[in-house]
Order: structure tokens, then C-alpha cells, then sequence
């Protein structure tokens, strides 16, 4: 399974593609069982992404699977009352801070890597967007 990097943006924002090819993954048969329950879990960052932009993950996996390109997926994304330049802006600050001193989940980040990030125990990394970048490298 070949994802985005958190880091990587469409449409000006981060984390989108990545939801982008987990939806479209989570289609097929393939889709391992870890990524399966986070998905548009309210625990993870999906959850945090979908809170900041105030979007239901029902709605944003059906323009997913509706959208033919990500171009299609991007406007579509524009134009959701709660998606502006200031939310975009935000969401780029802080999800890649999400698990970092000071952020959501950074007690949750130390309890979990062990089985799910295993790569961050001998070499340290703040947050959970690097996290995920070093566990798929």
C-alpha cells in the first residue's frame, strides 16, 4: 500500500491526500486491519482533521469516491463553508504538531509506539506526522 506523506498537501492542505489514498484503499481487499479501524476514527488524526474542518467523515469519504482526480477532490474541498484560507492555515500549523509536548495526543503517541510505530522507540521523533513518515520509509 503506497500513501502520501502526512506533510503533503492538496488543495493547500495537509493530511488530505493521505485520507484521500486511505479511503480509496480502504476499497479494496488489502487494506490491513490497523489502518481499517483508524480510519475517520475520532481518535486519531483523521478525527482531528475532520473536527478542525467541521466535516463529517461520511461526506468527505463519499467525495472521495466521487472525485476522478484529486484536482476534482480539491475543489470540492474549497468549497465547504468551513474550508478558507484561515482554517487551512490553522490546520497546517497544527496537525503536523499533533502528538509534540504541548499538542494532543503526546501521552497517547509514547503508549502506542511501541506496537504501532516501532521504528520511533530506538530513534525518537515529535510528532505523529514524522512518526508515520519513519514507520513507511
Amino acid at each position: 500500500m503506497n500513501l502520501r506523506s502526512p506533510h503533503e498537501t492538496l488543495a493547500g492542505c495537509c493530511w488530505l491526500p493521505r485520507l484521500a489514498d486511505k479511503v480509496r484503499a480502504s476499497e479494496g481487499s488489502h487494506f490491513p486491519l490497523l489502518y481499517r479501524l483508524s480510519l475517520g476514527s475520532p481518535v486519531g488524526i483523521d478525527g482531528f482533521f475532520l473536527r478542525h474542518f467541521n466535516i463529517p467523515f461520511s461526506r468527505i469519504r463519499a467525495a472521495v469516491l466521487e472525485s476522478p482526480t484529486d484536482e476534482d477532490l480539491g475543489q470540492w474541498f474549497l468549497s465547504q463553508p468551513t474550508v478558507n484560507v484561515g482554517t487551512i492555515t490553522k490546520w497546517n500549523h497544527y496537525g503536523p504538531k499533533l502528538g509534540t509536548p504541548g499538542y494532543p495526543g503526546s501521552v497517547f503517541k509514547h503508549l502506542i509506539k511501541w506496537f504501532v510505530y516501532p521504528k520511533s522507540v530506538k530513534h525518537p521523533v515529535d510528532s505523529f506526522f514524522d512518526m508515520i513518515e519513519q514507520d513507511e520509509e
